[in-house]
């Protein structure tokens, strides 16, 4: 029976990128964080034929390279398909790199699944956008350090985000809170209150924010729906009783409430288990104006205790 090995997070890494890359992690790091890309801005000034070249030669074909030209078309092909191999192998070595920095000193004895590392290198090795390295790259310390964290499934998803949906994302879990008892993390923007004839007539039966007064468009979250990161459908949380205690939870915050009536009903869009295994990920920064604004809506209908 062989002993268990008991490791920190950067030296399992670096176990891994041994049996991966063929070389220890620590003789690659130069070499890698030196021929890092560049960013590349999107709005940056450039006419059609500058950023046509620019495409071109990104895919091994630079047209305008005499010496190109005169190669044979399996010549041609041959070097196209080297360029590839060789950007995957860069893209690969950098998001590796990258995840030294995510990676904890945290011991544990669990190793991660060969199967799962393997599949995650044959997705990362694609992935060229800066950005988006740095998110896969938080992945594999996740993983690392809890494996099982993220399955396959979340991984596939994860190649089919671009960077504008990791934005959205981000926006998303800035505007996230939960109450104790649920998990994962909902997004609230409402309140219906039943059972009460007098307040329907006061129009006073149910409150709604607009998201996109703080950074989630409605395009943003039905994309989100899209991609299987939110639910389809807004939730609505069963009928609070009367007197009923909640303890709300926004990032660092924490907020006691009760509730004032019988009745209420909280509405929420909710993750998706893909989402909720993202959000940990994501470094989104607390929206005051947010949370300043679902305290005032839910105020008709919830006590809040008043912060320390």
């Amino acid at each position: 029976m062989s002993k268990v090995q008991t490791l920190s997070g950067q030296q399992r890494l670096r176990q891994l990128a041994k049996r991966q890359l063929g070389s220890d992690l620590a003789s690659n790091r130069v070499q890698t964080t030196t021929i890092a890309p560049q960013p590349v801005d999107p709005a940056a000034n450039g006419s059609f034929n500058d950023k046509h070249q620019m495409l071109t030669s990104r895919a091994g074909i630079p047209l305008t390279d005499p010496i190109y030209t005169e190669l044979t078309l399996a010549d041609r092909s041959a070097r196209r398909l080297q360029m590839r191999l060789e950007q995957q192998q860069q893209n690969l070595e950098l998001v590796i790199t990258l995840a030294l920095n995510y990676c904890t000193e945290q011991t544990t004895a669990q190793d991660v699944d060969p199967d799962w590392f393997q599949f995650y290198c044959e997705l990362v090795q694609n992935i060229s956008t800066h950005s988006m390295q740095k998110l896969w790259a938080k992945i594999l310390a996740g993983e690392i350090s809890n494996p099982g964290s993220f399955s396959l499934k979340t991984l596939n998803l994860l190649k089919q985000m671009s960077y504008k949906d990791a934005v959205s994302l981000q926006q998303a879990s800035s505007l996230s809170c939960r109450i104790r008892s649920q998990e994962p993390a909902h997004i609230y923007f409402g309140y219906v209150q039943q059972g009460s004839v007098w307040r329907w007539l006061a129009g006073k039966s149910r409150g709604m924010l607009n998201l996109s007064q703080f950074g989630l468009s409605y395009p943003q979250i039905l994309n989100l729906i899209d991609l299987g990161l939110l639910h389809q459908t807004e939730i609505e949380s069963g009928e609070l009783n009367k007197n009923q205690q909640l303890q709300w939870y926004y990032h660092q915050q924490m907020l006691q409430g009760t509730t004032r009536r019988q009745g209420v009903i909280l509405q929420y869009y909710k993750f998706t288990s893909i989402g909720a295994e993202l959000l940990p990920l994501l470094s989104g920064q607390p929206n005051p104006a947010y949370w300043q604004a679902l305290q005032s809506l839910l105020s008709d209908v919830i006590s809040f205790d008043p912060t320390p």
